[in-house]
């Protein structure tokens, strides 16, 4: 079983030091038993990043976009509209982050007194320390992983990433990637409950991320990578602008370089006849 100390010296020796800010995603599961459990992780990182750090988590809530227009969704408006009832309204205060999302850590990060969270209804953020209040305040609606949300402002205070027990298919940093590099797939819109009766279209919604594993192999070439253990799990440390980076620079060498490859996959299938559309626009006009 995994104590505070123990998790601290992990922290430490992958690289993270005192007055860091970090966006951790985290597998409390491949970290295996700890003394305490998500809390003890939680004072880990306080005391490594001390009062001037920050530790900034994804609080995702999937649920509250419009079912109709999800895979798989009913055949009868009757029933989608009797779904759409059903979906409560976001509460940035007492909404609990989506387990299935993004794991159980964020959710004890979020319910930590001196939290702040973003107000977005699907793609929010959680924060404690230094910067909590900053990265967080006022993001946007749209393009919510974009320009002026919490991950943009993690990149302008120099902020890490930090994957533990989880691999790049979470690092939601990429999806920053992916529209500074205006890559041709970006711009798709989904509906999202904003209100107990009321609807807004939501343009830049983050899709499938399965095929960001290629990024991978390109950090460690590039030796961007921090790699250790946390407890029981891989880790792995990297700076968030030198991230953000290399992946424009996949995306700008190939629009589909991050998409993946799974023939059912509806998203990614979409999104790759787009940016094969716009190399091609781009070619011809060579």
């Amino acid at each position: 079983m995994w104590s505070e100390q123990s998790l601290v010296d992990d922290l430490r020796t992958l690289g993270l030091y005192e007055g860091a800010h970090v966006v951790a995603h985290t597998s409390l599961r491949a970290i295996g038993p700890i003394e305490g459990g998500a809390e003890t992780l939680i004072s880990a990182f306080r005391r490594v990043l001390g009062n001037a750090g920050t530790l900034l988590v994804p609080t995702f809530t999937p649920q509250f976009t419009d079912p109709g227009e999800s895979e798989g969704a009913p055949d009868s408006e009757e029933e989608i509209e009797n779904l759409r009832s059903l979906i409560p309204v976001f509460d940035p205060l007492t909404t609990p982050a989506a387990r299935m999302a993004v794991g159980v850590f964020p959710e004890a990060v979020r319910q930590q007194p001196d939290a702040y969270r973003s107000s977005h209804p699907v793609v929010s953020f959680a924060a404690i320390g230094a910067l909590a209040r900053e990265l967080t305040v006022n993001a946007p609606f749209h393009y919510p992983l974009g320009s002026d949300g919490p991950l943009a402002r993690l990149y302008d205070n120099n902020g890490w990433t930090l994957l533990v027990g989880v691999d790049h298919e979470a690092n939601s940093s990429l999806h920053l990637a992916e529209i500074w590099s205006d890559a041709p797939y970006i711009h798709r819109t989904v509906r999202v409950k904003t209100g107990a009766d009321h609807w807004v279209t939501m343009q830049g919604s983050p899709e499938c991320s399965e095929g960001f594993y290629r990024i991978e192999p390109v950090l460690r070439q590039a030796r961007i990578l921090h790699r250790g253990t946390v407890g029981g799990a891989p880790a792995q440390l990297m700076r968030l602008r030198e991230t953000v980076s290399m992946a424009i620079m996949m995306l700008k060498g190939a629009a589909d370089s991050l998409l993946c490859d799974d023939p059912n996959c509806p998203w990614c299938h979409v999104a790759r006849k787009h940016s094969a559309e716009s190399t091609y626009v781009e070619g011809q006009s060579i």
